[in-house]
């Protein structure tokens, strides 16, 4: 037997700003931009960056998909 899920709201009720809308979506292509161009520069600590950099995109994938 499933229990039932608390519903979100998908909309707001006012305008947002353009950076409200954006903020997040351009923040996680500028850690995959980091991500990607650490690891093609160097070895060693740009290989943690790397990982670390590109492991938020997909954690934040993993959370949206999960609260959804």
């Amino acid at each position: 037997m499933t229990t039932p899920r608390k519903e979100r709201a998908v909309r707001t009720d006012g305008a947002q700003t353009a950076s409200a809308i954006f903020r997040v979506p351009l923040l996680l292509g500028v850690a995959t931009s980091v991500g990607l161009v650490s690891a093609l520069v160097g070895d060693g600590v740009f290989d943690a960056l790397s990982w670390l950099a590109l492991a938020g995109p997909l954690a934040a994938v993993a959370w949206a998909w999960r609260v959804r």
